[in-house]
């Protein structure tokens, strides 16, 4: 059996999940590259990986070139398995996937219809929602990320199905992040500090309190920054008792217009010591940044009229690592996280400000949540789980 996984954006979940199925089938993973900042570009040089020349259409929209098709086409997979479904390549994907008579499992993220300013552009739009609706409406499988990707299916786009419309994450390798946690955290923080050259070896006695992945307004950098700027007008938390990790990239690449107000906040908290820059780790240390990390913080914002984030790996990355999490309630964040994390209200620093304090405070009376974020990543959230599900129901239906 043949299995196509298609991605626009190669993540690590990807490559797990064709790792793990690769033990059964014949599985190629097909994406346009990676994303921003994020330091995947290893990935692509995975012998089951196809690279495909892509090309933006509609603002960060990708579709790939028309030749580059036939790669997928001389595949022939009998499975397509795609992921970014609304993006344009996807789309395209699906229908070639028709074509040849693949079966489909369709990955929905999106939790929100996005409104596009311009007359092209929303009649761009219209079209490319009306093939998203006919995918969601035919793809033989349908796989919500989350609860709030299912409501958007069902109550926003009002597609009507006959087949499976499942919700279900789509996972986090356990064993790699479980492996540090062999370790203390401690030992954890003396290794990142002596392999980030961190100047402050004092680092190791504070607790961290650590943001991962891009500073981005959709990731709510502009919320963690306002209630690290309470916190230390209040001075209830010191610089002295905990430091505040982000790292080492150009802040609000999404929004331009609020990026000088907050880098001179963020100036001045890393001069008063609050804030620590951190560069970025390869791939495979990142498990001992989230073993070092007391607190992990994922403060990301309630977007009007846009898609809030739908289902970010550091949520399944930090659960597999046993962390403390405080998160927004947002997205497909409280699907990931369930019980096992701190869930805060979105868009309110006020918020977020007092509920770190409060474990920062008393520590001690959160760390049960390490134990069961681990459970609830490795019982309900790892990528083989996942991987085999979706088999199972492909051979339930057929």
């Amino acid at each position: 059996m043949r299995i196509a996984i298609f991605t626009p954006f190669i993540y690590p979940f990807h490559i797990d999940m064709a790792s793990t199925l690769s033990k059964l089938v014949n599985v190629y993973v097909f994406t346009c590259g990676t994303f921003g900042n994020y330091p995947f570009d290893e990935f692509l040089a995975k012998k089951y990986v196809v690279k495909l020349n892509c090309v933006n259409i509609i603002s960060s929209d990708r579709i790939m070139v028309p030749w580059e098709a036939l790669k997928f086409l001389k595949y022939r997979p009998h499975i397509s398995i795609i992921f970014g479904s609304e993006s344009l390549a996807g789309i395209l994907l699906y229908f070639l996937s028709r074509l040849i008579r693949a079966k489909t499992i369709v990955i929905v993220e999106e939790n929100y219809v996005t409104t596009m300013k311009g007359l092209l552009k929303k009649i761009l739009q219209s079209m490319k929602r009306t093939l998203v609706k006919i995918t969601y409406k035919s793809a033989d499988i349908l796989v919500a990320e989350s609860h709030a990707s299912k409501k958007y299916v069902l109550k926003v786009l009002h597609v009507k199905r006959t087949k499976p419309l499942i919700v279900m994450v789509h996972g986090v390798d356990t064993k790699k992040f479980s492996k540090r946690l062999s370790i203390s955290r401690d030992v954890a923080k003396r290794i990142v500090v002596e392999k980030l050259n961190m100047p402050n070896d004092n680092l190791v006695k504070k607790r961290w309190c650590t943001f991962i992945g891009e500073p981005s307004y959709a990731k709510g950098i502009t919320i963690l920054l306002d209630a690290i700027e309470l916190i230390s007008k209040h001075g209830s938390i010191t610089p002295n008792e905990c430091v505040f990790l982000i790292p080492k990239l150009k802040i609000l690449r999404d929004r331009k217009d609020l990026r000088p107000i907050y880098q001179r906040k963020l100036s001045q908290l890393h001069i008063t010591g609050y804030i620590v820059m951190y560069p970025l780790l390869e791939h495979n240390l990142m498990p001992l940044l989230y073993r070092a990390s007391d607190i992990v913080v994922i403060p990301s914002v309630l977007i009007k009229n846009g898609s809030s984030d739908r289902s970010p790996n550091v949520a399944l990355e930090a659960l597999a690592s046993g962390c403390i999490i405080i998160a927004s309630y947002v997205g497909g964040i409280p699907t990931i996280v369930g019980d096992a994390a701190i869930l805060v209200k979105p868009n309110d620093p006020y918020a977020l400000a007092i509920k770190l304090c409060q474990v920062l405070s008393d520590y001690e009376k959160y760390k049960y949540l390490e134990e069961k974020a681990r459970k609830r990543a490795i019982n309900e959230l790892d990528i083989r789980l996942y991987s085999y599900a979706l088999l199972e129901l492909l051979a339930r239906l057929y």
